[in-house]
């Protein structure tokens, strides 16, 4: 029966350990994207995954040092080259909403935008990510 009572309260103290562990993982109030921490060739989103954003918000990628890319698409809407801000100082690429480009504001609401990157080095070996945002307004 002592065995029994053992095999019990460590059963219960691990549970209990576990249950621990994974509300200080969900509640650490940290912006952690497993899709950038894992990914060499982009450092930041802007805006962020998630992110609320007036209708102005500039939507672009800052890259890690050896790599580069291009805004593929915001929303539904194909974002031409030459209306992209491409900052070789800063590894960034940026769409500006305003008056005379593709997209003068960006929509309210659910927005989802892609860019293709690439290692500066091998630009015939690309890659996609997206990412989504909410427009307020």
């Amino acid at each position: 029966m002592a065995h029994r009572n053992s095999i019990i309260i460590c059963s219960l103290l691990a549970l209990g350990i576990a249950v621990l562990v994974l509300a200080g993982l969900i509640a650490d109030g940290s912006n952690d994207d497993i899709v950038l921490n894992s990914n060499p060739g982009v450092l930041e989103l802007i805006p962020s995954r998630g992110d609320e954003v007036i209708a102005q918000t500039n939507v672009g990628v800052v890259f890690s040092s050896t790599w580069t890319g291009e805004i593929i698409s915001i929303g539904d809407t194909q974002i031409p080259l030459d209306q992209q801000r491409v900052e070789r100082a800063l590894n960034s690429v940026v769409f500006r909403p305003e008056d005379g480009k593709i997209i003068d504001r960006l929509p309210a609401g659910n927005i989802c935008a892609s860019v293709a990157y690439w290692e500066v080095q091998t630009p015939s070996r690309k890659s996609n990510l997206n990412w989504c945002f909410r427009v307020i307004g």
